[in-house]
């Protein structure tokens, strides 16, 4: 149990968690229907918030510089890629379109931004 613990205290884990649970309880608000809460697709990716508040919140706590923050970037662009490109190729209920991946990295960014200022 102290790994949950520990997870807890980190304040990357934590913004990439909130990120995603903001991105489906706004969706909740938008489409009027608790039934979206964990479906693929709609406004705002919460694939692309999550992401994105993980690598803004490395980024914040470890440097922009830091190669953990290289990585967590790299994770976001890839998810980003999946989200709007391949997935929305392969079944455009379940992808995204440009603008829910924006709304989705802008959401992340505002995360990331309050659980980093929180943490500290």
């Amino acid at each position: 149990m102290s790994w949950l613990i520990g997870l807890s205290k980190n304040p990357s884990f934590m913004a990439a968690f909130f990120g995603f649970l903001s991105a489906q309880f706004i969706k909740v608000i938008i489409y009027k229907d608790f039934r979206v809460f964990g479906r693929y697709g709609g406004m705002p990716s919460a694939h692309v918030a999550t992401t994105s508040a993980l690598a803004w919140a490395v980024g914040y706590t470890t440097g922009f510089d830091s190669s953990l923050t290289a990585i967590a970037a790299i994770f976001l662009a890839i998810t980003t890629a999946d989200a709007v490109g391949l997935r929305r190729n392969v079944d455009p209920n379940k992808g995204h379109t440009l603008m829910e991946a924006i709304y989705g990295f802008l959401l992340g960014w505002i995360v990331a931004l309050l659980t980093v200022k929180f943490y500290r």
